[in-house]
């Protein structure tokens, strides 16, 4: 995945500082030290470094909802709470667990974009599957302006506009996953809130 998601850094920028609807949600990266040694679930050769990206962008989303962890963390706690499906691919559904019921898993859905929109209008961030050079990767998606989407990458730890590394979001995304809170956390980015929700009756699905 190194070598591919690389290609797409010469084309990537800096989202800009205002932005229409932005979420404020704190950017992390996979390669950070602190972490990325870490195997990844059971799998004999992957780490949270070269393929951590999808549960990065889980941490993103909860600690934007006051669920303060990190990926060494959340890891391990997958690890040993059957977490993984084929050794280091995350069963996104378990967040429903390790959260203790305030953040659950709403969705495996296409890349709808109305969806992704509404989503963000709600205070919600929303994890989506993209491919480079054939490699599947996840970036959360934390607004938008006039430019776009605007994205954390866990692979550069960087915020950038989605078109701007991945092309357009309605061919460049794959597919989607959305987690709603079940309390009224306060507060996120530009004043707005994140809303108690019903979870909605968009399909379960694991990975």
């Amino acid at each position: 995945m190194a070598a591919a998601i690389a290609l797409g850094a010469a084309l990537s920028q800096s989202a800009g500082a205002s932005a229409d609807t932005t979420l404020g949600v704190t950017v992390l990266g996979q390669q950070d030290i602190r972490w990325s040694l870490y195997g990844l679930g059971s799998s004999p050769a992957e780490t949270v470094g070269s393929s951590g990206c999808a549960i990065t962008s889980v941490v993103m989303m909860l600690n934007y909802y006051g669920i303060r962890t990190d990926p060494g963390f959340l890891n391990v706690w997958l690890t040993q709470h059957g977490g993984y499906a084929f050794d280091d691919k995350i069963l996104w559904s378990t967040i429903d667990s390790y959260s203790n019921g305030r953040v659950i898993f709403t969705g495996w859905l296409g890349p709808d974009i109305n969806l992704i929109t509404s989503e963000i209008d709600a205070g919600r961030p929303v994890i989506a599957e993209v491919r480079l050079g054939g490699n599947q990767h996840f970036v959360i998606l934390t607004g938008y302006d006039a430019s776009g989407y605007i994205i954390n990458d866990p692979w550069f730890g960087d915020t950038v506009y989605f078109v701007a590394r991945y092309g357009d979001p309605s061919t460049g995304i794959v597919s989607i996953r959305t987690y709603t809170p079940q309390l009224a956390l306060g507060l996120r980015g530009g004043g707005r809130i994140s809303w108690i929700a019903n979870g909605g009756a968009a399909p379960h699905r694991a990975q």
